[in-house]
Formats: C-alpha cells, sequence, structure tokens
C-alpha cells in the first residue's frame, strides 16, 4: 500500500477519528509536567508510520460487532501496546530500552534525593534480574555534595 492509499485509508475508517492519531502521537512525543516522552526524536518518523500502519490493520480486521464492545479505554491501550512495540524494535542501546519499557523511572541525568546521601545524579543504569527471575533496575548515582559514587536498586513491576 502507498504512503498516500494508507493517508487516505486513514482518514475514511470511521473507527477512530483523524485526530486520534494526532493527539496520541503528540501526547507521547512531547514533555509535558505529566510525562517526559520516551522516544528519541530520530525514531519518531518511523515509529509514527509502523504502529499507525499495525494499529489501522488491527481495526481493519475488527468486526462490526467486536468494534461496537470495546471502550475508548481498550482502544487507546492497543494503540500504546503497538506504540510502545514498534519503539522497542527501532533502539539499539540498552538504556533506550529501558526508558521505553519503564518510561516513569529514573533516567540517566535524573538527579534523586537521598535520605542519607543527598542530592546524587543517575550516571548508569541496568536492568538485573536476580535467582527469583524479578527484575530489578539498578542504579549507579553520583552524590553532589562529595561526589562518591554509589548504587541502588529497587524491583521493577512485572
Amino acid at each position: 500500500m502507498t504512503d498516500i492509499e494508507f493517508d487516505t485509508l486513514i482518514k475514511e475508517q470511521d473507527f477512530v477519528g483523524s485526530d486520534f492519531f494526532e493527539a496520541s502521537f503528540k501526547f507521547w512525543f512531547n514533555d509535558t509536567e505529566q510525562i517526559r516522552t520516551p522516544f528519541p526524536e530520530k525514531i519518531q518518523p518511523e515509529l509514527i508510520e509502523k504502529t499507525s500502519r499495525i494499529f489501522l490493520e488491527w481495526i481493519l480486521e475488527l468486526s462490526d460487532e467486536e468494534k461496537s464492545k470495546l471502550e475508548n479505554e481498550e482502544i487507546a491501550e492497543v494503540f500504546e501496546m503497538i506504540l510502545f512495540n514498534q519503539a522497542i524494535g527501532l533502539v539499539k542501546d540498552e538504556d533506550q530500552k529501558i526508558t521505553i519499557c519503564y518510561p516513569f523511572l529514573p533516567r540517566v541525568g535524573d538527579v534523586v534525593d537521598d535520605k542519607s546521601r543527598g542530592s546524587s545524579t543517575v550516571i548508569e543504569r541496568q536492568i538485573d534480574v536476580k535467582e527469583n527471575h524479578k527484575k530489578y533496575l539498578k542504579l549507579n548515582l553520583k552524590s553532589e555534595s562529595d561526589s562518591v559514587e554509589w548504587e541502588t536498586e529497587f524491583e521493577l513491576p512485572a
């Protein structure tokens, strides 16, 4: 399907408004007080293309009965699942993958406030899988007051 045919299909389908795509990408691609985008700028054009096509294919495969039973929240969840799954395939850097998988957790360069060490900057992070098969985010930090490096970790949500 050509880009022109695809754009026409998006506009002609009547399951979600054409503004759904624009609003959804705007929400996830622009930093706000509530969220920082987890998606690097360099992948955003390709991510828009892939996500839109896969989401539209999903819509086209739904029967009228299935469409009538779907709530707006479920539609948004499917869109976001596709968006995040496609993004993981577009980044190579492990830290970028962590950001995409856990967009609300501290990132490299963030300053966190620790009760005993005070303000510290995240200098590195990695996922660690323990013997209990649970995932942990391990943060390496540098104290702003005395430049001492330290680390901490916490269990990630399933």
